[in-house]
């Protein structure tokens, strides 16, 4: 687990408040931020909320605006820059950026955007700390590769409920009438074709890996052969098998409702009677020795003494549903369950455990899987259930942790695809996805550069480009393969935007480059300016670039680039364009206008940095930047909006009628509301 994921951003001091000087009229607002965000954006907190104190460190130090493009003063030159494949560290600016607990006001509270995801989560395995398998409703397939947790493709859209395996190249998933196989390289669709209408509960293969075992409704189990092919076996008991647990190829137990235990000896199944077990049970694991422990309805929990079944009791007050159970020793185990239930078996006792954080204390846990400590490696579990719900066990500190799959690097650049999906680029070669502005925001996972990346752009074929500092390109295809270059007319420099301008390729960067895919190279163009050039837009085939010192430039629908007169000389950040105009925002609270040929000030105000900007669908244009500070307006109407989260936002995308804005440590924030 990484410190970035660990952590959640903070809440600092809110900005000064700032004078606004328009040549036309300009209005503030002077009704409370959390007003302001209710009746005019409805900015919305998309996770749980982190605070902390550590505002100071966006006001000192380098996140001042300066002519190398404002906010990106600090955190260049660091090792993260310089690496390609790097260990994805982002200078320290991550680390340092975060808080920690709880507490500040509505309104006040800096929101990081959690990553999780909210599907209900069933089952979890994995073979080592680096490939941890999740599954739950609707196909929803997770891996953990020790430090992202990403999506898999599973080819179905059926629920999920087991997942176990023989190693990396060699796992099981189960579910309603589904059975996959991953071989390494993809998903494979491994349903019997005698499967029915059965719901596939658990699955497990044994520790000498001789075999995989299936279990479902109507007593049904699966064996997997030799051939990977699927055999099923008569138990002759119509027993709802939940859990099911192979010790060896010949030794194998089941449990499921009613209290009932099925198992396998001297190749037949028999049903075995647990103590006082009248309700459903759900959890099942073993001992390296053989020992069984399960656990169900009502707080039961059993264990096997001496090859007898022995309950105990949970000393769980509130006597809460347990759904899954991790043998860590053999005296030593942990039970999950419904309301935050985390009992901890050690001996003969079973004792609750709080977990400790505050996001999770309440979910309910449907299943818990782990290893214990070899050498000189502890120990590790985690725990997954219902909304995305997750802990780990950390080892070292012996306690069940918050487990919160976000990123804390800052974000750089938003943009709207075709088809609706946002996708987000950031520091450390972060590449984030959702399929629309009302959901919920993915780690793609792609471990292609540890580069900061600055811009990212659709590439016409449902895939999209991304450009960073060192000349790094990268393009994810519609299939998700990522294909990363770096430009060899960029080398050592800085890109900062890339757009789709017609057919072309167009990316933008530093030295007032400019380059063209010729669908093999990066191929330079001539744009007559030296300055670093910051962002591109594009619509009807042309295309404008600004940066620094008001620099603006315009390729024409032929290729070619010609400077424009913006009037003037403070740093531009962001430009967006449309059919009847382009508006670029900067330095000095700077927005222009560019209508018929001509740029025109519209909106200014001193000592305030708009880093984004975007037009919605209603014809308003909405600027964002320093300290959490929008700016919205259309033609002389105007005003400014403290937002009341002290985050430094640096740019913001429209899909339909909503918009969203990202910035630094990994803040994410819905606008709606009609704007």
């Amino acid at each position: 687990m990484t410190s970035n994921q660990e952590r959640t951003a903070s809440r600092g001091r809110v900005g000064s408040v700032r004078r606004c000087v328009a040549g036309s009229a300009t209005t503030r607002s002077s009704a409370s931020a959390a007003a302001l965000l209710a009746l005019i954006f409805g900015l919305s907190c998309l996770s749980g909320c982190g605070t902390g104190d550590d505002d100071k460190k966006d006001t000192t130090g380098g996140d001042t605006a300066g002519a190398d493009g404002g906010v990106d003063g600090g955190v260049d030159g660091g090792a993260g820059d310089t690496a390609i494949d790097g260990s994805g560290q982002t200078d320290g600016v991550a680390n340092s950026d975060v808080g920690a607990t709880d507490g500040a006001g509505t309104g006040e509270v800096l929101t990081a955007r959690s990553l999780r995801f909210t599907d209900n989560m069933t089952a979890i395995w994995g073979s080592g700390p680096d490939d941890i398998w999740w599954v739950g409703s609707g196909g929803r397939v997770l891996h953990y590769n020790g430090s992202v947790l990403t999506p898999r493709k599973s080819g179905t859209d059926r629920d999920l409920y087991g997942v176990w395996g023989r190693g990396p190249k060699d796992v099981w998933l189960v579910g309603d009438r589904i059975v996959l196989h991953y071989n390494g390289v993809k998903m494979q669709d491994r349903t019997p074709d005698d499967i029915g209408k059965v719901i596939l509960r658990g699955v497990h293969a044994p520790a000498d890996a001789s075999t995989v075992m299936m279990g479902g409704d109507d007593g049904v189990v699966y064996r997997v052969l030799p051939s990977n092919k699927l055999m099923k076996e008569q138990t002759n008991f119509a027993l709802k098998i939940r859990a099911i647990h192979a010790i060896n190829a010949g030794n194998v137990w089941a449990v499921g409702d009613k209290g009932q235990a099925l198992r396998l000896s001297g190749g037949s199944w028999a049903s075995v009677p647990l103590p006082k077990a009248n309700a459903d049970l759900h959890g099942l694991t073993a001992t390296a020795t053989g020992r069984l422990l399960t656990v169900g309805d009502g707080g039961y929990v059993a264990a096997t003494e001496s090859k007898l079944w022995v309950d105990s009791l949970t000393n769980d007050p509130k006597s809460r549903d347990l759904f899954g159970i991790w043998s860590m020793g053999e005296k030593e185990a942990w039970a999950v369950g419904a309301d935050g239930a985390l009992i901890h078996h050690i001996g003969s006792k079973w004792n609750v455990t709080d977990i400790d954080g505050t996001y999770m204390k309440t979910g309910t846990f449907r299943a818990v899987w782990g290893m214990a400590a070899q050498g000189a490696e502890a120990a590790f579990a985690f725990a997954v259930g219902d909304k995305g719900v997750g802990i780990r066990f950390d080892g070292a500190t012996e306690k069940w942790l918050d487990y919160r799959a976000e990123t804390t690097a800052h974000l750089n650049n938003i943009t709207t695809l075709p088809d609706g999906r946002l996708i987000v680029a950031g520091d450390s070669g972060v590449l984030l996805e959702a399929k629309d502005a009302n959901a919920g925001f993915v780690d793609l996972g792609v471990a292609v550069t540890g580069t900061h990346l600055r811009g990212v752009a659709d590439d016409g074929a449902k895939g999209f480009w991304a450009v960073g500092d060192n000349g790094v390109t990268v393009r994810i295809t519609a299939d998700g393969d990522p294909q990363v270059r770096v430009a060899a007319e960029a080398a050592g420099q800085r890109l900062s935007g890339v757009a789709l301008v017609g057919k072309d390729v167009v990316a933008v960067g530093h030295g007032g480059i400019a380059l063209r895919w010729d669908g093999s190279d990066w191929k330079a163009e001539k744009t007559g300016v030296q300055f670093n050039l910051t962002a591109i837009a594009t619509h009807g085939g042309e295309a404008w670039a600004v940066g620094e010192f008001g620099t603006v430039i315009h390729r024409d629908s032929s290729g070619k680039w010609n400077k424009e007169a913006s009037g003037e000389s403070f740093n531009l950040h962001r430009v967006a364009a449309w059919d009847k105009g382009v508006v670029a925002v900067g330095d000095n609270g700077l927005v222009l206008l560019r209508v018929d040929g001509k740029w025109s000030k519209v909106f200014e105000s001193p000592g305030l940095f708009l880093y984004g900007v975007a037009r919605s669908a209603d014809g308003n244009i909405i600027g964002v930047g320093w300290k959490g500070t929008l700016v919205v307006g259309a033609g002389g109407d105007w005003k400014v909006v403290e937002s009341g989260l002290p985050n430094v936002l640096l740019d913001v995308a429209v899909s339909g009628k909503d918009a969203v804005a990202i910035g630094h440590k990994g803040g994410i924030y819905q606008l709606d509301a009609g704007l």
